[in-house]
């Protein structure tokens, strides 16, 4: 068992899900704003945005009042049965493409896990077997039509190896009673991850490294961070 990742007892229609992107691939699809882990080849259409602009695909924010449905999804019908139909306050909702052969390298997004109450579920309208996903270093398969929740707070990629776009439906939704319940009722329990240097981004190979660049900074607490980081890499190699 793991809490990097869980499927949700959810299914949803493969062919509606893709006759309504089909419908939608037309539009302008924006590249995704985090530049640093793709080379172009990730973009989103936004389905739910601040104020239900069509030309912002970035989760500022997780009030869902803030949110509206852009046009682009209330001309689908089915994506919007979908949307609506999840039991709890929902904040965005994108189509996010990752086109063939492209990659997203290794990050993370905070504050979008299960135990800080905003989870991220993905509804796979179009994939292939060799789309390769790795969450906290835990590869996994998302099959179309299917509903899984994803732990944002672990470091993700992704690298599509196959001939076609991979497109999933991303939802953020507020944690309720109903989605909680889905949660526990199909066996989804925290884990609890002990890091060598207590975080899953510092590793033997690229701790000395991050201790530099913590003096560089000279601040105090960059200062209090590579000196206990240092303890800990001495610690570890002592013998």
């Amino acid at each position: 068992m793991t809490d990097a990742y869980h499927k949700l007892p959810l299914t949803f229609n493969r062919e509606r899900l893709q006759q309504d992107l089909e419908k939608l691939l037309h539009n302008h699809w924006i590249s995704h704003i985090n530049q640093s882990v793709h080379n172009g080849g990730w973009c989103a259409l936004p389905l739910r945005s601040v104020d239900g602009k069509v030309d912002s695909i970035t989760v500022a924010e997780l009030n869902p009042e803030r949110y509206q449905n852009t046009l682009y999804l209330e001309q689908s019908d089915y994506l919007k049965e979908v949307v609506s139909g999840l039991q709890c306050s929902v904040v965005s909702a994108r189509l996010m493409l990752l086109k063939a052969g492209e990659e997203i390298r290794r990050h993370t997004d905070m504050d979008l896990c299960f135990e800080d109450g905003c989870v991220r579920l993905h509804i796979p309208i179009q994939t292939h077997a060799d789309v390769t996903f790795l969450i906290n270093d835990q590869p996994v398969h998302f099959s179309e039509g299917e509903c899984w929740y994803m732990n944002a707070n672990y470091p993700h990629e992704v690298k599509n190896g196959s001939s076609v776009d991979r497109v999933h439906l991303v939802i953020d939704c507020i944690v309720n009673d109903w989605l909680r319940g889905l949660f526990i009722n199909t066996g989804y329990e925290k884990t609890v991850v002990e890091y060598k240097y207590g975080s899953p981004d510092i590793t033997d190979e690229n701790i000395l490294q991050v201790i530099e660049q913590l003096d560089r900074l000279d601040a105090d607490g960059a200062r209090a961070l590579a000196q206990n980081l240092t303890s800990l890499w001495q610690k570890h190699h002592e013998h």
